[in-house]
């Protein structure tokens, strides 16, 4: 049984840790949902998964917990992808090739990202995942690596992870807050990165990952021009079925939201097919703040209203109103802070799974 006291303690601060504990809750408390309610939708067919992707950064640098993994946790999640019956692990290109062309997945599907390149990836990270045979994506921004940084990779030490079968993307060249830059000062700054790649490692990445994970329509039409041809943000999520490739989630990984069960919990999540979103773009215009939050389910599960939602900036459950068994709008009672803030939402799948849609709202500073 797991211990819900416990997991109260450790995430209901965020929206991310509520969301959890909420998904927790309805399996092991509630009188409508949990193992009854799971095996009264086991025979739904579930939106294939498309896989999901994680995000980690350090490995065994205690000293900056927010961004790093326990090496016992890293283990600990190796151990779990290594049970093949359960799980299958491929490489990020291999993913988004078939969400490209629409195959879905039988079974828990994950790959494996990094972002910053950071020097305990080479060091306590990939001889890990290699010994596993676990795929790696490493997110280089470049400008870290030319300024022979203790705390980063080298150049070397990135093509020996190349010619070993590590994926090497695109996260520009400063690693500054692209909202903040012109059009011509991030062109620069993707196409800076770019030559720096096509220099040291004889080609350009055309996956790229957001400098904390912000983005709206402008800077994906900038990166469009650069070349790149798919982008991931911070979100939380599985992959989902969708044309715009550009706007991808990743289930953040670090010391406090890297045990085990909640790596059991989000490899194991869906997508929700959605379409018809407002607002549009993550940027959130002062005057309209809060927005109303809403989307069309295009297959919404018979158990649409057991969905929640919660915002980073309310520590509660938003009110939702379902209109037509499909249209869902999410209302908030104050507004949003300024700079970035999500909104997580999750539904019941059946079979100890879960449905999860991740949104994001940024205001400007």
């Amino acid at each position: 049984m797991v211990d819900i006291k416990a997991y109260a303690k450790n995430f209901v601060m965020s929206a991310l840790g509520f969301v959890c504990l909420f998904a927790l809750a309805l399996t092991f408390l509630s009188p409508k949902s949990g193992i009854s309610q799971e095996s009264s939708i086991t025979s739904q067919r579930l939106i294939p998964s498309q896989g999901v992707v994680l995000i980690y950064h350090r490995f065994g640098e205690g000293e900056f917990p927010s961004t790093n993994t326990k090496i016992e946790q890293l283990d600990a999640h190796i151990a779990e992808l290594l049970t093949p019956e359960k799980y299958n692990t491929v490489s990020l290109p291999s993913m988004v090739e078939n969400l490209k062309q629409g195959v879905g997945y039988d079974k828990r599907t994950v790959a494996i990202t990094v972002d910053d390149a950071f020097k305990s990836v080479f060091t306590n990270a990939w001889p890990r995942l290699k010994e596993a045979g676990i795929p790696l994506t490493i997110f280089v921004a470049t400008d870290t690596i030319d300024n022979n940084s203790s705390h980063y990779m080298s150049w070397e030490q990135l093509r020996e992870l190349a010619e070993g079968g590590v994926t090497i993307a695109h996260h520009g060249a400063s690693h500054k807050h692209y909202l903040d830059m012109s059009d011509e000062e991030i062109l620069a700054d993707l196409n800076k990165a770019s030559s720096r790649f096509v220099a040291e490692l004889g080609f350009q990445p055309t996956i790229f990952a957001y400098p904390y994970g912000e983005y709206d329509d402008r800077i994906k039409a900038l990166l469009t021009q650069a070349g790149i041809e798919v982008a991931f943000n911070q979100l939380s999520g599985p992959l989902p079925e969708t044309s715009d490739m550009l706007s991808l989630p990743r289930f953040p990984i670090n010391e406090r939201y890297g045990d085990i069960g909640r790596f059991k919990l989000i490899t194991g999540t869906v997508p929700l097919a959605i379409e018809q979103v407002i607002p549009s773009e993550p940027t959130i215009d002062p005057e309209n703040n809060p927005p109303v939050y809403g989307f069309t389910i295009t297959n919404p599960p018979a158990n649409l209203n057991a969905l929640a939602c919660y915002p980073s900036h309310l520590g509660k459950a938003a009110d939702i109103t379902i209109l037509n068994e499909k249209r869902v709008e999410v209302r908030f009672d104050k507004p949003f802070p300024k700079g970035r803030n999500k909104i997580n939402c999750t539904l019941p799948a059946g079979d100890g799974r879960w449905y999860w849609l991740g949104g994001l709202f940024i205001v400007s500073e």
